[in-house]
C-alpha cells in the first residue's frame, strides 16, 4: 500500500478543484439553503386566512324543483356551528329576481338557491349585483353549508325528534396499530407514517443518481494513467493496487463530502425557513414546522446514534459502488471500453434499484419494514437501511450488522479491483472476457 496516501490526496484535491464539481456543489447547496428559507415564509404570508369571519347577516332561500314539499326551518343552521353563522336571518322567497332586489337594498344579504334534481340537491350561493359583501363571504358560507345542509334534509324527511338526534350523533373512529406505543398520539403516528412513506423514496432516488454519477467518475479515474501513457512511470514508485485504492477512496470521499454539504445546506435552509415563517406569523400552524418540532416526541426516530449510523451507511454504500465501478475501470484500456467493462456496475445498480422499488416496499399497503432481506444484502441495504435506521425500524445492533456487511463487501470488492488493476496494468488489446479473466487470475495466483 506504499503511496496510497499520496494517490488519495492528489486525486481528492484534483477532483474538488474541478470547476464542474465546485459549481454543482455550491449551486445545489445554495438551492437547499435558499428554497426552504424563501418558500416556507412565502406560503405562510400568502395563505388565506382560515379564520375569516363572513359578514353575511341575512339569507334569502329560493327552493326550486320537484321536491319542495315539507318546508324546513333554515334557522336551525344557526345552531350547527357555535363558532360561525350563528345569527343569520333566513327568509323564503318566491324567485331569485325578487330575492336579489331585496338583498341589494340591505347590503349584507345573500341568496341561497336550492334546486332539487333527480338523485340529489344543487345548492348555489349567490350575491346580488349591488352588495357590500365579497367573494370571501360567500366562499366561507358555502363551505359551511356543504356540511350543514344535512340538517335541512333531516327536517324534510319528517323523522321523529329522537330519530333525528340519533342520526346527528357524532361518531369517532380510530385506527390502532400495535407498532405505535400507547403514549404516542394519533397526530404523531400520522406524521411518522408520512415520513415512513416519503423518506425511503427520497433516499432511493437521490442515492441512485449519486451512485450512478460517482461510479462513472471512479471508472474514468481508474484509466486516466492508461490513456495518458503514465503507467510505466507510475509503476516504478506506486503499486497498481495502491493506485486504484487511492482513487476509489478519493472519489468516494468527494461524493460523501458533497452529500454532507448538501445536507447541511438543507438543514440550514429549513432552520431559516422556520425562523422566517415564525417572524411572519408566530402562531403558525404549518404542518412542516409542527412535524419538525415534534421530532422529539417520536419514539425511536431521529436519535443521535441513528443519524450517525445512517450517515456512515451512506458513506459505506457510496464506497461499495465506487469499488464495483473501479473493476470496470481496471478492465478497460481506454474510455471507449467502459461501455462493456462497466456492465457489472450498471447491472448491479439497476437490479438493486428495482428490487427495492418493486419487491414489496413500494406498495401503499405494504410497510417498508415488511421486506427485511433488503437490509442484509449490501447492494440493496444502502438504498433502504438509512431511512429504516432514521425511522427507528432497525435497532442499533441490526444497523451495525448491516453496516458491517456493507463495509466487508466493499473491502473485498476493492481488493479484487486492485488485483485486477495490477494484472491489467500492462495488458494490451481488447478487454478480456469473463472466462479469460478468471483464467488470468488463476495464473496470477
Amino acid at each position: 500500500m506504499k503511496g496510497l496516501g499520496n494517490i488519495f490526496s492528489f486525486t481528492f484535491i484534483q477532483h474538488i478543484k474541478q470547476k464542474g464539481y465546485r459549481n454543482v456543489t455550491v449551486i445545489v447547496a445554495l438551492l437547499c439553503l435558499l428554497l426552504p428559507a424563501g418558500i416556507m415564509p412565502a406560503i405562510e404570508y400568502f395563505k388565506e386566512d382560515e379564520t375569516y369571519v363572513s359578514k353575511i347577516d341575512k339569507v334569502y332561500v329560493v327552493e326550486t324543483g320537484g321536491n319542495t314539499d315539507g318546508a324546513a326551518d333554515y334557522g336551525v343552521l344557526n345552531g350547527v356551528d357555535p363558532t360561525q353563522f350563528t345569527d343569520i336571518t333566513y327568509e323564503t322567497a318566491e324567485n331569485v329576481e325578487d330575492a336579489a332586489k331585496k338583498a341589494e337594498e340591505e347590503g349584507y344579504s345573500a341568496l341561497l338557491a336550492v334546486g332539487y334534481q333527480e338523485g340529489g340537491y344543487q345548492l348555489s350561493v349567490l350575491l346580488p349585483d349591488e352588495t357590500k359583501l365579497n367573494k370571501k363571504d360567500v366562499n366561507a358560507y358555502e363551505a359551511f353549508l356543504s356540511g350543514a345542509f344535512r340538517y335541512i334534509l333531516l327536517q324534510k324527511s319528517n323523522l321523529e325528534v329522537t330519530q333525528i338526534a340519533e342520526l346527528t350523533m357524532p361518531i369517532e373512529t380510530a385506527v390502532r396499530d400495535s407498532s405505535v406505543s400507547a403514549d404516542e398520539s394519533d397526530e404523531y403516528a400520522m406524521a411518522k407514517e408520512a415520513l415512513a412513506t416519503i423518506l425511503p423514496y427520497l433516499n432511493i432516488m437521490i442515492l441512485y443518481f449519486m451512485i450512478l454519477a460517482y461510479g462513472q467518475g471512479t471508472a474514468n479515474a481508474a484509466i486516466t494513467e492508461k490513456t495518458s501513457k503514465l503507467m510505466d512511470l507510475l509503476l516504478v514508485s506506486v503499486k497498481p493496487g495502491a493506485m486504484l485504492l487511492g482513487k476509489v477512496f478519493a472519489m468516494a470521499a468527494t461524493g460523501v463530502l458533497q452529500i454532507f454539504i448538501w445536507l447541511f445546506g438543507l438543514f440550514g435552509g429549513f432552520a431559516l425557513g422556520i425562523h422566517f415563517t415564525k417572524m411572519v406569523n408566530p402562531n403558525t400552524d404549518m404542518a412542516l414546522i409542527q412535524l419538525v418540532e415534534s421530532f422529539g416526541e417520536f419514539s425511536g426516530m431521529f436519535t443521535v446514534s441513528g443519524v450517525i449510523l445512517a450517515l456512515l451507511m451512506l458513506a459505506a454504500g457510496l464506497l461499495l459502488y465506487c469499488s464495483l465501478a473501479a473493476i470496470g475501470g481496471a478492465l478497460a484500456e481506454k474510455p471507449e471500453d467502459l461501455s462493456n467493462t462497466n456492465m457489472l456496475f450498471v447491472m448491479v445498480l439497476l437490479v438493486s434499484f428495482f428490487a427495492t422499488m418493486f419487491a414489496g416496499g413500494s406498495g401503499a399497503d405494504v410497510p417498508w419494514d415488511a421486506v427485511t432481506w433488503q437490509v442484509w444484502v449490501p447492494f440493496t441495504s444502502i438504498l433502504v437501511a438509512p431511512t429504516k435506521i432514521l425511522l427507528g425500524v432497525m435497532s442499533i445492533p441490526e444497523a451495525l450488522i448491516s453496516l458491517g456487511l456493507v463495509v466487508l463487501t466493499a473491502t473485498l470488492i476493492t481488493m479484487a479491483a486492485g488485483k485486477i488493476y495490477k494484472m491489467m496494468s500492462l495488458y494490451k488489446g481488447n478487454p478480456p472476457s469473463p472466462k479469460k479473466l478468471m483464467e488470468m487470475m488463476k495464473k496470477q495466483r
